[in-house]
């Protein structure tokens, strides 16, 4: 039965892997999620009050630092990458230790196909979130933002906090933004041209009908 499921993880991580290379690599589930998540419906966690000031700190701390443990583990997990390489080495190494009886017992065998397969997928993952990153593997400091062009996700209100996307080391990363002008709006173009901690004050440079 174990054999059966081996033969076919193989097979399935052999198609899916083949079918990666054919198109280029394209993961369409991998939008480096936690710290790159569209959220242009956030209008409602970036309230201008005082507690969503206080909230907004450590919401941006997240965006920049690229996102913990758990985050990458949830990441991966939603990640076709991930999944080809896990099936492909659960399914090998199923069939290399039950097919040629290397172990006494089928149940070492599957928690050694399980922890093989896991150790690809996470591996593979960890590499290609490496490699999409900013090169010298850094945390974002705020001179990386300054004099950046973004986009306005959610415009500040006036005295209030919106939210921009910025481009960094190859990375769209969304940071917390205020500004001194009244007529910023969605998806306008802005520049910052100062970091307060976490959060960006910027100016706008175009306006999303221009």
């Amino acid at each position: 039965m174990l054999l059966s499921v081996y033969m076919f993880s193989l097979a399935l991580g052999g198609v899916l892997l083949g079918a990666s290379l054919l198109l280029g690599g394209k993961d369409g589930l991998e939008a480096d999620g936690p710290e790159v998540d569209a959220d242009v419906d956030a209008s409602a966690e970036l309230d201008a009050d005082a507690d969503a000031g206080a909230d907004a700190g450590h919401d941006a701390s997240k965006d920049l630092d690229f996102g913990g443990g758990a985050d990458f583990i949830m990441w991966s997990l939603t990640s076709v990458r991930f999944w080809t390489f896990f099936l492909a080495f659960f399914g090998l190494t199923g069939l290399l230790f039950d097919g040629f009886g290397l172990v006494s017992h089928e149940a070492i065998t599957a928690v050694l196909a399980v922890g093989m397969g896991s150790a690809a997928g996470f591996g593979i993952s960890k590499a290609m979130r490496v490699l999409g990153s900013d090169t010298s593997g850094r945390v974002a400091e705020a001179g990386d933002f300054v004099g950046k062009s973004a986009r306005v996700l959610v415009a500040p209100k006036s005295g209030g906090i919106g939210k921009v996307r910025v481009e960094i080391g190859g990375n769209l990363v969304d940071v917390l933004a205020t500004t001194d002008e009244a007529n910023v709006a969605n998806q306008d173009e802005v520049m910052i041209i100062e970091m307060d901690g976490t959060t960006a004050r910027v100016a706008k440079v175009m306006s999303a009908d221009s």
